[in-house]
């Protein structure tokens, strides 16, 4: 095992070829402040810089232990030399040094062996969960590994996300029945909204089937009734769904402009449809979606995603030194001509101006009885027009 020069030089200073008998307290250098502390070791600040200070190696992340054993690191990158953290109210840090090469490798190759996810020259990226984490591991020209683990959080209730009056109205509008698109920069929060509002939906309507259809296993959902397809062409996957699953409900993991398509056949066909997509900008994304959609069609025009995506959430996303904040920015709901806003910068619309848009009968039963039960399980008062 390879240790930082933090624990190296500990061991130096005290003039000892091994860890053995070393007390913490000798470990870490004099005037550092302790980032991080658990079983696996420590993360300090010190003279400027972050610094590992390991107890154990792990099994699989080796000397990275008090990294990946802290509950408070959300995202870990690593390379080669070159470790950066996301870690709950700090912020970003960078720790430089490790893992070594040699380490990086082990760690991929550790992983592969516990997941059997693969990687090489001919598929040189994968994605698996091992733990508590999702990992990504990445083959670049020249043989340079790289890893992404992202910490897999239980899935929050919605009205955690969201205030709860949102948290009925998006309920409702994917039950209307509708196309729902999260929109956002990496790492907005669209995956964890969209998996909380599914949930809601499978743990209230247990009848459901959903239909899960990914690229790779990515979506986490452990309650209600599911069913998975894996598929490198999303469009073939929703086909397959559609012909032989028979949902009720679809789930399109993360969408990329040409997989447009994915999304508007299970749309024609009256099924509640969910995904999300990378965009800074609702008025972007429509743009872009409707370029996809014309080079499909060979017709439209810059609005034409408008007549196939109902509703558009927009996620935000705001990284300051002190961690990364995210929320829903805005709802839109299209009526096929132009976007009228459900939710925006922290106003909704009246009872009133939300239920006209909505049919008499939803997916589940009828419009009145389902807003009343919907509101009601989220502790709510529904304000009948002309009040």
């Amino acid at each position: 095992m390879r240790l930082p020069k933090v624990f190296s030089r500990s061991r130096k200073e005290k003039g000892e070829d091994r860890a053995d008998g070393v007390s913490v307290s000798e470990l870490i250098p004099k005037g550092s402040r302790i980032v991080l502390k658990n079983p696996g070791g420590f993360l300090v600040s010190f003279n400027g810089h972050v610094e590992l200070v390991p107890l154990k190696e792990h099994e699989v992340w080796g000397s990275l232990s008090p990294l990946f054993m802290a509950q408070e690191v959300e995202e870990l990158w690593l390379f080669e030399g070159k470790t950066i953290a996301s870690i709950k109210g700090v912020g970003r840090v960078s720790i430089e040094g490790v893992p070594l090469p040699e380490e990086l490798e082990n760690i991929v190759v550790k992983i592969i062996a516990a997941t059997g996810v693969r990687v090489d020259m001919r598929h040189p990226r994968g994605v698996a969960d091992l733990g508590e984490w999702r990992v990504s591991l990445q083959l670049s020209t020249g043989g340079r590994l790289q890893v992404v683990a992202t910490r897999l959080a239980q899935v929050p209730a919605l009205a955690d996300l969201v205030d709860p009056l949102v948290a009925a109205r998006l309920l409702l509008l994917l039950l209307r029945p509708s196309v729902v698109v999260i929109l956002g920069p990496p790492g907005a929060g669209k995956s964890t909204l969209l998996n909380s509002l599914v949930r809601e939906v499978a743990v209230r309507y247990p009848f459901l089937h959903i239909a899960v259809v990914e690229k790779y296993r990515e979506l986490v959902f452990r309650d209600g009734w599911f069913s998975w397809i894996v598929s490198e062409n999303l469009v073939d996957g929703v086909r397959f769904a559609m012909r032989y699953y028979r949902p009720d409900v679809l789930v399109v993991g993360e969408i990329m402009a040409e997989d447009v398509w994915s999304i508007v056949e299970p749309g024609r066909a009256g099924l509640p449809t969910i995904t999300t997509f990378h965009s800074p900008t609702t008025r972007k994304a429509v743009k872009v979606l409707s370029d996809a959609l014309r080079a499909n069609l060979g017709y439209g025009d810059e609005n034409s995603a408008l007549h196939y995506v109902d509703v558009f959430v927009q996620m935000r996303k705001k990284v300051t030194p002190g961690g990364v904040e995210r929320g829903v920015e805005s709802v839109f709901l299209s009526d096929g001509q132009r976007l009228v806003p459900i939710y925006a910068e922290g106003n909704l619309v009246s009872d009133e101006e939300f239920l006209k848009a909505m049919p008499d009968q939803l997916y589940v039963g009828s419009l009145e009885q389902t807003v009343v039960e919907v509101y009601s399980s989220f502790g709510l008062k529904q304000r009948r027009q002309g009040t």
